[in-house]
């Protein structure tokens, strides 16, 4: 089962840092959200900030952000 990366501890994160972890292979472990279309949005300081600063919790984190799918 997927692990997504908003369902990270940042405990659980600071454990992935002590590995030295890429952000390729975090991104391939703990994918963004799948309401999320920010592209790369796990991508360290390239990424949503708000993802990667732990602030999105659920899709309603999100507020205004133009990258969430539109429910068909």
């Amino acid at each position: 089962m997927i692990k997504y990366f908003h369902e990270l501890t940042k405990e659980e994160f600071d454990k992935l840092l002590e590995k030295k972890m890429t952000w390729a292979v975090c991104a391939k472990l703990y994918p963004q959200p799948p309401w999320c279309e920010y592209t790369d949005a796990v991508c360290g300081m390239m990424g949503c900030w708000s993802l990667m600063g732990f602030h999105i919790i659920n899709k309603d984190s999100c507020g205004n952000c133009d990258c969430i799918k539109i429910d068909a």
